[in-house]
């Protein structure tokens, strides 16, 4: 029965990879998570706004 269990527990060489695969550690500031883009979008939409209403305050803009 011991051997019957040990092969039940043996992974295939595809399985070993995935799961020793050191996933890259992703932070919540970085760009690739959630908040990262939704600040670097934050960032982008505002400067946007800003520079569109001091355009109007020029004159230039409608």
């Amino acid at each position: 029965m011991d051997k019957n269990n040990d092969e039940k527990l043996s992974f295939s060489a595809d399985e070993k990879y995935w799961l020793e695969r050191k996933f890259p550690r992703r932070k919540w500031d970085e760009w690739g998570s959630p908040v990262g883009l939704s600040l670097g979008w934050a960032i982008f939409l505002v400067s946007i706004g800003v520079f569109l209403y001091l355009l109007r305050l020029a004159g230039l803009l409608g």
